[in-house]
This record gives structure tokens, C-alpha cells and sequence, in this order.
């Protein structure tokens, strides 16, 4: 019986500072990590064409160049490694939150794989930057990815790259040469195979639907490239009209789109909030249902309804056809501002979410008062909330 393999979508992030020009590796540690990414690449479409590959670098920044990549287009996949460049400082926890983020996007779309992250590193990153990549690591265990590493170089006393792999569940790899190096991507290659009973991430929980549903886009949130492409799609005069009522009134609300009209994100397919919940009530998904999120009808990215409009969303489904449930207005409590030293640890590692961002030290927030949600936000992200409505659980916050 032949060995069954897990198709994967991985995150190739590499540390391209400049302590990775050290000649310790001949010629120098990058050149031969590239060089065991593309025996790694290689190894594992000769074993499964169903995987993926993308590819992080990191050093000043991080920048993604190139996203999830087929066996088709291996010959990109080895162009985009051959122009990565040597230089800067090395932001390892910009690398990951950027990893992260490129994973989720790609568990939205329909059919996903399983996600995996691999980290390239001597270790050494700067301490000062934005983003903790331990922070970036809680963050991956919450969401159930795993990153693996593989360490280039001597081990330092504090030995982050195994602390990263440790905390996410995933394996560490430790490289004293070449040819360990080229031993671990061969290895790494290989390790898709399926384990019964072993579990991996479930994508269909409603919990994790919910928590990597990605946020509808507002008429004002549009940039203007983005709200030309829809007049040229769609025609100059109804870009702001709804796909599943073709109308720009709200049939539920009988508001205007520019109150609950939203846009995917992916396809920025233009619809009213309670037409796509309507819709989404219409469709055989018990788990979409619980989890209040949609597929947009058109591109079928995983797309989070509003929690004010999602609770009649449950209801409806909880009740199984039992008498509709009216809009009723939100209820109004005080909001709380603070600073992030006040919060707790479990708090700190948490994301506003507006921008997405987690809080660090010395920020101010603002907290939901409402005693079941006690949703965080950035101070500045507070005052774009539409209506002053808390995005968690919908109730309408007073600032004083």
C-alpha cells in the first residue's frame, strides 16, 4: 500500500540580513540555504504535485515574492529565490506576522490546504523592531500552524528558533553544515505524510472559520484603484449596487448602501450585509451557519458577517424555521480608554480588529464595555468604527 500524503501550502520565510553573508557555509549561509530550499521544492513535487510553495524574505522589512506557487511554476519558484539580495537588519517577527497573514489568506479561499510555515535563520534578529516573533508564535499556536525551522550557524544561549518551533508544535531543525542542511530539506520534503490519527487543522470548525473569516470592505474603505475596477466591471452608474438584490436599498433596513453596503475583499463583489447573511441562510453549510461567515457568491473567499447580523444569522439556524427574528437597534454601552500596560499577558497577544495589528507596550486602547465581549481596539482604530458599533458583539459604544 503506498504511503498517503497531506497536499501543504507552505511559507518559505528566510532571513536575509546581513549576518547571513557569513562564510562559515560555503560560499556564504544564504546561497546555501537557497540552495536547500530548491532540493527542498524539488524533493517534495516529485512526491506530491498538490502542495504549494510561497516565499517570504526578511531583513530591514519583510516582503513576500512570491505567493502560493504550483509544481507548474517551479522554474518562478527558483527565479524568485536567485534574486533575493544580502543586506540589513533582520526583522524575524515582521517575517512571521507577514507568513501568518499569507497563510490565512490562502485557508479562506475554498479547498484550502494544510498550512505549515518554514523559517530560515542563524537566529539573530533585532530586538527593537515592531513585532516580537514570540508574540508572532502564540499568535500561529492560536491558529493551530505549526513552524518549523531550520537553524543556520552556532546555537546562541537564548535559542529563539527552537523556542518558535516548540511553542507551535513544530520540528527544529538544527544545521552545523552543508550537507546537514541539504539533510533537513530532504527530510522536511518527505514529512507530509498522512499520520492517522493524528490531528491537523480543522478548517471547517466554526470556531476557526470565524476566527480567520476575513472582514467586508466599506463603500469609504475602497481605495480609489479598487473602486475603479468595480465602475469598469460593473458599469460607471452600479458599483454600489447589491449582487443578490440588485438594488442599492437595503431590503431588510431600507437604508442605503453606504450604511450596509459591503465589498469582498478578494473580488470587491459589492453586497448588502443582511442580502449576504440572507444568502448564506440559504446554503447547505451547517458550519458556515454557526460560524456566522459566507462564501462571497462570486469568488467564494471566507468572508466574516458582522456579529450584529450574524446572531440573527444563528437564530434563524438554531430555531430551524421558526418565526423570523426582527432587527432590533443595538444596545449602548460605555467604552473604556486605557494603556496596554494595564491589560493582561493573554490580552497583550491579542489583535485589534480593525487594522489587525497586536498591541504593544505604552499604546492607548480603547475597551468594549459591554461585560461579554470586552473587545480591544486601537485608540485610532476606535474612531473608524461605523456607528460606533462594536465589531465583536455589535452593541453601539459611548466614549467619554
Amino acid at each position: 500500500m503506498s504511503e498517503q500524503r497531506v497536499p501543504e501550502n507552505i511559507v518559505i520565510c528566510i532571513d536575509t540580513s546581513r549576518s547571513m553573508f557569513r562564510t562559515d557555509y560555503t560560499p556564504n549561509r544564504l546561497i546555501c540555504c537557497i540552495k536547500a530550499v530548491k532540493k527542498l521544492i524539488t524533493d517534495r513535487f516529485n512526491l506530491d504535485i498538490s502542495s504549494a510553495f510561497a516565499i517570504i524574505k526578511f531583513s530591514d522589512i519583510a516582503e513576500k515574492i512570491m505567493d502560493f506557487t504550483t509544481s507548474t511554476f517551479i522554474n518562478s519558484l527558483f527565479s524568485a529565490l536567485d534574486s533575493i539580495k544580502l543586506g540589513g537588519n533582520s526583522a524575524m517577527g515582521e517575517g512571521l506576522a507577514l507568513s501568518i497573514k499569507t497563510v490565512i489568506a490562502e485557508l479562506r479561499k475554498i479547498a484550502a490546504k494544510n498550512p505549515k510555515i518554514l523559517l530560515i535563520s542563524d537566529g539573530n534578529y533585532t530586538k527593537n523592531t515592531a513585532i516580537d516573533p514570540l508574540r508572532m508564535a502564540r499568535l500561529a499556536e492560536g491558529l493551530n500552524i505549526k513552524i518549523d525551522t531550520f537553524r543556520i550557524g552556532d546555537v546562541s544561549q537564548v535559542n529563539i528558533l527552537k523556542k518558535i518551533s516548540d511553542l507551535t508544535g513544530g520540528r527544529y531543525y538544527f544545521n552545523n553544515d552543508v550537507g546537514t542542511l541539504l539533510q533537513s530539506a530532504h527530510e522536511f520534503a518527505e514529512a507530509n505524510i498522512k499520520n492517522y490519527g493524528v490531528k491537523e487543522i480543522d478548517i471547517e470548525n466554526p470556531a476557526f472559520l470565524r476566527k480567520i473569516a476575513a472582514n467586508l470592505l466599506r463603500v469609504q474603505d475602497l481605495t480609489k484603484d479598487q473602486e475603479q475596477r468595480i465602475k469598469q466591471l460593473r458599469g460607471e452608474t452600479d458599483f454600489k449596487k447589491c449582487t443578490i438584490c440588485f438594488s442599492d436599498k437595503n431590503p431588510y433596513t431600507k437604508g442605503s448602501f453606504y450604511v450596509t453596503g459591503r465589498y469582498c475583499p478578494n473580488c470587491q463583489t459589492p453586497f448588502h450585509i443582511h442580502c449576504l447573511a440572507a444568502w448564506a441562510d440559504s446554503q447547505h453549510s451547517s458550519k458556515l451557519k454557526k460560524s456566522g461567515t459566507a462564501r462571497c457568491p462570486h469568488c467564494f473567499y471566507l468572508l466574516k458577517i458582522p456579529t450584529e447580523v450574524s446572531q440573527i444569522q444563528k437564530l434563524r439556524f438554531l430555531s430551524k424555521g421558526k418565526k423570523e427574528v426582527n432587527f432590533q437597534k443595538p444596545q449602548t454601552f460605555s467604552a473604556k480608554s486605557m494603556n496596554t500596560d494595564a491589560l493582561r499577558e493573554d490580552d497583550l497577544y491579542s489583535s485589534c480588529p480593525i487594522c489587525h495589528f497586536i498591541f504593544e507596550k505604552g499604546q492607548k486602547i480603547v475597551k468594549c464595555g459591554n461585560p461579554e465581549c470586552g473587545q480591544l481596539y486601537h485608540e485610532d482604530c476606535f474612531v473608524k468604527l461605523l456607528d460606533s458599533q462594536c465589531k465583536k458583539c455589535g452593541v453601539k459604544l459611548d466614549l467619554y
